[in-house]
């Protein structure tokens, strides 16, 4: 009966492990990568696609090590590293036709 009971408090917690394990964008660099990308995207397809756009790309890399993250928005970043960026982002194809 006790070991129902320590399962029974101990199972959320061991669920949400895997949460904690995801990285997230250090503070206040996330908003940095937004105002930067949102403006430049906003030109070819528009304000609404453009920043739906750049949110799924910051959610696409936000489980880079802060250090890459500050690197790729500090443009000193390596090339493989910058690679590896683009082809995450590029999977949040936008959609043009909104362009206004």
């Amino acid at each position: 009966m006790r070991l129902n009971r320590l399962f029974a408090v101990v199972a959320p917690f061991v669920l949400l492990l895997p949460l904690t394990a995801h990285a997230d964008w250090p503070k206040d660099l996330r908003a940095k990568y937004m105002e930067q990308c949102t403006p430049a995207a906003a030109k070819q397809i528009g304000d609404a696609a453009a920043k739906a756009h750049c949110a799924c790309g910051a959610d696409a890399i936000k489980s880079y090590p802060a250090k890459d993250l500050q690197a790729l928005m500090d443009n000193t970043a390596n090339d493989a590293l910058k690679q590896s960026a683009l082809t995450k982002i590029s999977a949040c194809k936008a959609d043009s036709k909104e362009k206004k």
